[in-house]
């Protein structure tokens, strides 16, 4: 889990350092408005459909290998056929509603704006295949517990796509053109581990195989679900196109979160979710990899959205405030940064009691959770953006995941009967107990530093000696309460 983890933790480095070269060199204006608004277009209807056939993937192709390789080699196939006809016509469809889709989206948005997002998504649109077969790749690898390749092809990607950001020459098509490559790359890189674990990229149209036929039972509920979770990103936009900037300020502040629920919390429930397929009908078993993944998620996820919420503002700044990009930008980020931050251990969790839904072949219940999580961010979303503005979008996310969260665990606990329930309570208050101890260090090297006045290297030494006086408190605390997340964690580090 640590090299999977490393190059999680790297592949978001990378998307960071993409994030920063967009910002620097178009700054918070309607051209990254429109750029990250075509990004999402191409897969806006596609995403539900993408996530819900690679998250059931898993424990049906477990099944099908019950019955051979043979079995197994055939269900991957068809359903990468399958997938990849439906993926066809939907992103043909996408391309055919262009102007009515960018103008649904951009309500109060100008006309250069639509019209660049349009010409944007034109470019863009094809690579709502590579996504789909990207995907779908990594879901066979993770089958097969290959963890490494997908986040491997991921840095491949942005490295691609930074290039092309830097040798644009401010031309926003340019980048457009770079991101498509990036995602054909992400595919390509996969394809031969793919292969070398029996994958025959052959198509293979059969309808009746019944590992396609479960799957597509299994799925539904999911996409039900996917098609909702799709909506708060389309009202996020809806309700912040009408002020130029807001959607960048929301994705540049979000960028930075995920960058540890991404690296850190979603690559938990990747990495243990074929163990917790293997074990659904363990009900010993099952619990100790859930709870193991909730401790996880709290040892990693709680001292991470305390130290970017104390240190949202300076974090901005160093990262950044350059170039194109001016205070009154970093201000906008730093505030939807530390909304996202609230939200970073829901998210974690969320993802995890999910899994485990979906590894008991139990897809309902996630469902209907989804649908009410989406219902109640779009109604926070139009509560707080009045009050607060952009950041109150991003709080409206974090309240969102969080309940969902925590609606989650406790369904999981009513039907499985037994999670582990006391060593995730004793988990969580050796975890409070650490991250009060590193907050109380990372405010007083915020004032021995003044981190509020720092730019530059010195802000950026301010910080890293911040942070790894935090790190090194909030670690000895764990060492000191004896919780055993902090030995599994070494042990993980030492072997890797």
């Amino acid at each position: 889990m640590a090299l999977v983890m490393g190059l999680m933790m790297l592949s978001k480095a990378l998307g960071f350092i993409r994030e920063v070269a967009l910002s620097s060199k178009f700054g918070m204006t309607y051209v990254t408005d429109a750029y990250k608004t075509a990004f999402n277009i191409p897969c806006l209807l596609l995403s539900a459909l993408i996530g819900a056939m690679a998250t059931i993937f898993v424990p049906v192709y477990n099944e099908r290998s019950l019955d051979g390789a043979e079995a197994a080699s055939n269900f991957t196939r068809a359903t990468l056929t399958a997938g990849f006809i439906v993926s066809a016509v939907i992103a043909l469809g996408t391309y055919l509603s262009l102007p009515w889709l960018a103008r649904a989206m951009l309500p109060g948005a100008s006309e250069d704006m639509i019209h660049l997002t349009i010409g944007l998504t034109r470019v863009m649109t094809p690579m709502a295949l590579f996504v789909f077969l990207y995907r779908m790749l990594g879901a066979f690898l993770q089958a097969r517990f290959s963890f490494a390749t997908p986040a491997t092809a991921t840095c491949a990607g942005a490295v691609v796509i930074i290039l092309g950001i830097m040798l644009s020459g401010g031309n926003i098509v340019l980048v457009a053109a770079a991101t498509l490559a990036g995602m054909a790359v992400e595919f390509l890189t996969q394809l031969p581990a793919a292969r070398k674990r029996g994958l025959r990229p052959r198509p293979l149209i059969d309808f009746n195989d019944p590992g396609l036929k479960r799957m597509a039972f299994l799925t539904v509920p999911l996409l039900i679900g996917g098609v909702f979770d799709q909506l708060y990103i389309v009202f996020d936009r809806v309700v912040t196109a009408a002020t130029a900037g807001d959607i960048s300020a929301l994705d540049y502040g979000n960028r930075v979160t995920t960058m540890f629920s991404a690296a850190f919390l979603t690559t938990i429930a990747t990495v243990l979710y074929p163990s917790l397929t293997e074990s659904a009908r363990d009900a010993k078993r099952f619990a100790g990899h859930f709870s193991q993944g909730v401790c996880l998620n709290v040892v990693i996820g709680l001292p991470a959205a305390a130290a970017l919420l104390m240190l949202r503002a300076p974090v901005t700044r160093l990262i950044f405030e350059r170039g194109a990009f001016g205070a009154s930008d970093a201000a906008a980020t730093a505030g939807t940064m530390a909304c996202y931050a609230l939200g970073i251990l829901g998210l974690g969790l969320r993802e995890l009691c999910g899994r485990a839904f979906y590894a008991r072949q139990a897809t309902r219940l996630p469902m209907t959770v989804g649908i009410l999580g989406v219902m109640l961010n779009i109604a926070l979303d139009y509560a707080l953006y009045p009050l607060m503005g952009v950041s109150g979008v991003a709080l409206a996310s974090a309240i969102a995941a969080s309940a969902s969260a925590l609606a989650l665990m406790i369904l999981l606990r009513a039907s499985a009967g037994h999670v582990g329930g006391g060593a995730i309570l004793l988990c969580l208050g050796k975890t409070a107990i650490a991250t009060a101890a590193m907050c109380v260090v990372i405010l007083a090297c915020s004032r021995v530093f003044s981190l509020q006045d720092a730019y530059g290297m010195r802000l950026a030494g301010s910080l890293l000696a911040t942070g790894a006086a935090g790190l090194a408190a909030y670690g000895a605390a764990l060492a000191i309460l004896r919780a055993r997340e902090l030995e599994y964690i070494v042990r993980m580090v030492r072997r890797r």
